[in-house]
């Protein structure tokens, strides 16, 4: 069926009113069918046996990395996954708290130095470049340099990640043979891979080089020193034998392992860390409880683990973010053999691809005791505490669910404690709003004529350039106003204007005023 320009979460909520917990869905020529009862999902999940990772996630990402372990079914599966998944564990993720705080505070840096009044139009993208950065310096202890412009336009391993995480964007919203066809053919694409490959085994046969020493030190928060541990020694002799026999990971592996955690890591927590943002400026006491219980626990800009982990109004907002703003509109599996649901007594047929929808069930009314449709972090301290545990699947669930969902979690915590000790979020309100779409609309124009687009907007200048300011103490203030783009569609216009200030910066009402004024102008 056509989506007529719905989402797939819009068009899953109006058929679960139209036909209830189960329905099935044609996209193209795939039929899915659509599963939102709580304890048939609980089947699926808990027979891994029956159902298996979703074609139609091994046919997209195997087009990029075929063996990466999203991809992975059977014995080639759980010889990756006992490697794969001591990575994530709790114990080595906690020992990047410093590195993460410190790309934090790069990046509160970078907007303490915007002037005065200075409008973010890509808050999404410096979500990303923060996540990526973290992610270089995690995965291999490489610094991509994403929080530094003018660096990271020189950086040519950046530059390859970026082409080829909008080459992933492009595959995974396509059908596999679009996809298979693009990254084959396209020029960019071929160009951005043949770099990565290069500059990660170049990593490698460093770490490789390595004492025995070093390296032992190194694997405690360097992801690719781990890895480079698990390599085959002899990989002509381990590509002879059954895959049940197979030790160890081949160099291509590695490789591959390295994209999926990339794709399946970074985008996804920049896009939660966006919506945290949106959301921070629509509901304001949600953030002044935060900052209370920052406070709390520390009353100067000093962050520590044990500080962090007593902040446990800051887990319910994460919760609430995932639940509000899922991540993706749901999981497939693919069953292995024939099997009937339990609750709906509906039969399923070997081959038959399932779709669990984690909108509908976090928006389920049946599941939880507040009103869904309103942001109420509260709930996961109250009513809905004990909510049903298939009712909140932000990384999917069973054997098959994302095995980085403890440092996607970590990275925010820290990420989001640290800059609530520093800045303050807020709406800008309707009049800035409707002048910012103004501009907004203007640039997109201007993108759509193939012309250049500044994409960092100062609103108030004298004619000398300096900044303008109604007093001297307003000089030493800074004020930054950010626009969220909507993480979901990137396709869709913005979404929600956002005011992103120092506390005690000029008043909103001042603000306001201002940039009335500026709108009132007549264009020079």
């Amino acid at each position: 069926m056509l989506l007529h320009g719905k989402s797939p979460i819009e068009i899953f909520s109006e058929f679960k009113s139209r036909y209830g917990d189960i329905f099935q869905f044609w996209f193209g020529p795939t039929r899915y069918i659509i599963v939102g009862n709580v304890n048939d999902i609980q089947h699926i999940f808990t027979n891994r046996h029956i159902y298996d990772q979703g074609n139609m996630f091994i046919e997209q990402f195997s087009t990029l990395f075929p063996n990466g372990y999203i991809t992975l079914t059977g014995s080639k599966h759980k010889r990756h996954a006992a490697i794969a998944m001591p990575l994530f564990r709790r114990a080595k993720i906690i020992n990047n708290f410093d590195l993460i705080v410190d790309c934090t505070d790069k990046l509160l840096s970078n907007w303490s130095a915007m002037p005065s009044h200075h409008v973010h139009c890509d808050i999404v993208r410096q979500c990303q470049n923060l996540l990526l950065e973290i992610f270089g310096l995690i995965s291999f202890d490489y610094n991509l340099d994403t929080l530094n412009e003018y660096d990271s336009n020189k950086n040519e391993l950046t530059r390859a990640l970026h082409v080829f995480m909008s080459s992933c964007a492009l595959v995974f919203y396509s059908p596999p043979i679009v996809g298979t066809l693009y990254t084959n053919l396209n020029y960019r694409h071929r160009q951005a891979k043949a770099i990565i490959e290069r500059h990660i085994y170049q990593l490698m046969d460093n770490e490789m080089a390595q004492t025995r020493e070093a390296r032992a030190e190194r694997k405690r928060t360097c992801l690719i020193a781990s890895l480079v541990a698990s390599l085959q020694e002899d990989e002509e002799a381990e590509a002879k034998k059954s895959e049940d026999e197979k030790t160890g990971l081949s160099r291509v592996e590695l490789l591959h392992e390295i994209l999926a955690f990339m794709v399946a890591g970074f985008e996804t927590t920049s896009t939660v860390l966006a919506w945290f943002i949106h959301a921070m400026s629509n509901y304001p006491d949600v953030q002044h409880k935060m900052k209370e219980e920052l406070m709390s626990v520390s009353v100067n800009q000093n962050l520590t683990l044990n500080q962090l982990d007593s902040l446990v109004y800051l887990d319910c907002v994460i919760n609430e973010i995932l639940r509000f703003y899922p991540i993706t509109s749901g999981t497939v599996r693919t069953l292995t053999v024939d099997d009937r649901l339990p609750k709906s007594s509906f039969q399923l047929n070997k081959g038959d691809s399932v779709l669990i929808p984690f909108y509908n069930l976090a928006h389920d009314t049946q599941h939880w005791s507040i009103d869904t449709e309103s942001f109420a972090p509260e709930r996961f301290l109250n009513e809905d505490k004990n909510h049903h545990p298939y009712a909140l699947l932000p990384f999917g669930g069973g054997h098959r669910q994302c095995i980085g969902q403890a440092l996607a979690r970590f990275e925010l915590k820290v990420i989001i404690a640290r800059m609530l000790q520093r800045v303050t979020f807020g709406d800008g309100g309707p009049k800035i709003n409707s002048v910012f779409n103004q501009l907004f609309e203007q640039q997109r124009n201007e993108r759509d004529a193939n012309k250049p687009v500044d994409q960092q907007i100062t609103l108030i200048r004298d004619d000398a350039g300096d900044k303008v300011h109604e007093n001297d103490e307003e000089q030493e203030q800074e004020q930054a106003t950010s626009v969220v783009r909507n993480p979901n569609d990137k396709l869709s216009n913005y979404i929600a204007w956002l005011g992103m200030c120092k506390d005690g910066a000029i008043t909103l009402e001042q603000f306001e005023k201002m940039v009335l004024q500026l709108s009132q102008e007549p264009k020079k």
